[in-house]
This record gives C-alpha cells, sequence and structure tokens, in this order.
C-alpha cells in the first residue's frame, strides 16, 4: 500500500517464530515498534481493567513516538485517545472484552459486580464512538450495533488456505482420510473444550486431535482439560503449521465448541483442507451462513449426532466443494478489500 507500519504489540513478529507458527514472516514490513504488555505480564487479577487501562497508555506512547496519520486497531475493548479518535480505524473481533462478556462469566454475583464499573467506563470514556468500525462478520455487526448504536463496515478475516489434495499425487486421499475429528484454536475457557471432550467420551472409537496454543496464564485449564480427556483425545499444544497440517490430512471433521463465536477462522481453515465444520447454532456459522444447518448443533447430542452424519457424509468430492467455498476468505482478498477501504476513507478524511 506504500505506507510506512509502526506497530505496537506485546510480541515482536520474529521471522522464524511466525514462520513457525502461522507460516509468514510480517518483520520486513514492520518501520517502528513499541513493546507493550502481554496478557501473561499483567497482575492475575483484574484482567479486564488491566488490559483497558495498558491499552490507553501504550496507545499514547505509539502516538507520542511516530507521527501517524491514521491508526489501525484491532480490538474492540482499546481506550482510544480523544486525539487520534476521528484517525483511527478499529477492526473489531467483539465489542465486549470476552472476559466480562461471555456467559460462563455471568452467572455469578461477583462476575456481575466485576463488569458494572467496567461497562460504565466504557460507555462513557471509551472515544471509540468517533472512530470507523470494521468488523469480521455479519454476527458481529449486529452485536457492534446493540452495545455502541454504531454501524460498521463487513471484511471477512484472512483464513489460511491450503493447496488441494493435501496429500501427495501419488496418494488416494480419499483412502488416507481416516475417521478422525479434529479442532483448531487457543486453549482457553470461552473456547468451551468440555463440550469436544463430552462428545469424544461418547463417541470412543472415533479419535480426536485438539490443536492449539495456549498462554501461560491458561495453563491450568489446558492441564484439567488434559486429565479429563477420555483416551481417544491427543491434545497438539503450540503446535507446528506442518503438525497442523499433518494432523488435517487425515480428518474429516472439524469440531468447533465456541458458542457465539464472532468469526470462526478454524472454520474456514478446516474447509480450505476438506474437513467438514461442525459448529454451534449460533455466531457467524449461523448468522453468516458458514456452516450447513445439518452440522451445527444446540447441545451435546446434537454435536455428536452432526459429528456421526458429517463422518459420513465426507468424500473427495465434497471435501473439494469445501475448499473452494474457503477461497473467497483468502489473505489476498482481505488485502484487496482492506486497502480499497482504508484508501477510500483517507481520501474523505484527508
Amino acid at each position: 500500500m506504500g505506507l510506512k507500519v509502526f506497530l505496537c504489540a506485546s510480541v515482536y513478529p520474529e521471522k522464524d517464530e511466525t514462520i513457525k507458527r502461522i507460516g509468514i514472516d510480517v518483520s520486513g514490513y514492520i518501520d517502528g515498534f513499541v513493546k507493550a504488555i502481554g496478557r501473561n505480564e499483567i497482575l492475575p487479577f483484574l484482567g479486564a481493567y488491566q488490559r483497558m487501562t495498558y491499552s490507553y497508555f501504550f496507545f499514547k506512547k505509539l502516538i507520542k513516538k511516530h507521527k501517524l496519520n491514521f491508526v489501525l486497531v484491532t480490538g474492540g475493548s482499546t481506550l482510544i485517545p480523544s486525539s487520534m479518535a476521528d484517525k483511527t480505524l478499529v477492526y473489531v473481533h467483539f465489542p465486549i472484552d470476552l472476559e466480562v462478556a461471555h456467559q460462563r462469566y455471568l452467572n455469578s454475583r461477583k462476575k456481575k459486580i466485576y463488569i458494572k464499573p467496567w461497562r460504565f467506563i466504557s460507555n462513557n470514556l471509551d472515544y471509540i464512538k468517533r472512530a470507523t468500525i470494521i468488523t469480521n462478520s455479519n454476527y458481529t455487526k449486529d452485536l457492534i450495533k446493540m452495545a455502541w448504536g454504531m454501524d460498521a463496515t463487513v471484511i471477512y478475516p484472512p483464513c489460511p488456505q491450503y493447496s488441494f489434495p493435501l496429500l501427495s499425487s501419488d496418494q488416494k486421499e480419499e483412502e488416507e482420510r481416516e475417521d478422525v475429528v479434529c479442532s483448531l484454536g487457543r486453549f482457553t475457557p470461552e473456547k468451551e473444550y468440555e463440550t469436544i471432550l463430552e462428545v469424544a467420551a461418547r463417541l470412543h472409537d472415533i479419535h480426536f486431535d485438539l490443536v492449539g496454543s495456549v498462554t501461560l496464564d491458561k495453563v491450568s485449564y489446558l492441564e484439567k482439560l488434559m486429565k479429563n480427556a477420555p483416551k481417544n483425545v491427543t491434545f497438539h499444544v503450540n503446535a507446528t503449521v506442518k503438525e497442523k497440517i499433518d494432523v488435517l490430512k487425515k480428518s474429516k471433521v472439524l469440531l468447533h465448541s465456541f458458542m457465539g463465536e464472532h468469526f470462526g477462522i478454524a472454520l474456514v481453515e478446516a474447509m480450505s483442507a476438506g474437513v467438514i465444520p461442525v459448529a454451534h447454532d449460533s455466531g457467524a456459522a449461523k448468522v453468516d451462513g458458514l456452516v450447513p444447518e445439518r452440522f451445527r448443533y444446540s447441545d451435546v447430542n446434537g454435536a455428536v449426532t452432526a459429528v456421526i452424519d458429517a463422518l459420513r457424509t465426507w468424500n473427495l468430492a465434497e471435501a473439494k466443494k469445501l475448499h473452494d467455498y474457503a477461497e473467497k476468505f483468502s489473505a489476498e482478498s482481505f488485502r484487496g478489500k482492506m486497502k480499497s477501504f482504508i484508501f477510500e476513507w483517507l481520501a474523505q478524511n484527508s
């Protein structure tokens, strides 16, 4: 796009690490870096308030250190300094911090007390309502309208794309694929991995490969999952791209357990690899039509039924259709749409 890029993040995207974890290198496109505090570095209490506070001060540090034409924020819970509010684009994955929004946090009296000041601060001190909002799905767009009374432009996020078939030409993919169910995502309570373990326990003849990353603050949650997992479940923690592809090569179905998934990159990534996604009947899987109704579920019984149906449905022709559909969510498509939007927005605001 011909723009200089100054990044404010908790970790600098080192070439070797990003190639290993996500298969790309962006270090050559970064002209300056401001180190922010990471989730692992904050104190183990009042996390939502700490993230809100730190986001504001590191934002201030970024605009003080570099002369910026505009800022692109990738989190809706960031507090935006008033001096840059009109020059800020916000790519919103979800309008509220999950720690204060997810249902598992709203069922206790203590949590309700915990989030009340957060909501007041967000509604009264945040300059996000002067910013321009982009979001990841029509589902999230509707929530932004409800939470902030603002409209948003939907630009679907870039999703990993795989060549198809995944196996080499001398292998028969249809014969190589097994009745394996996988999952992709972070190991964090909001993702409801307990549902996957319960489904796996009921389908004890089917193998489940759970591929995901974990941060230090969520290790105890992962350890609990691993302790309670049935024998037909294998965990691939902080897997490399190669490890992830090896799992996708042999899988027929992806089981996604997050209720109200904002978009679901894992769903599209699975499709690109020819894997049928099974997801909760909510979020973008439903509102944006990412997953057909027959492969959406409302409870564990429904998830078991949908997984069995998907395993029986899988064939090479169906896998190819999924792969072709996933191409509309490619990185190239995302870059093109973002570039057009940003240049048009800059022209309107110059």
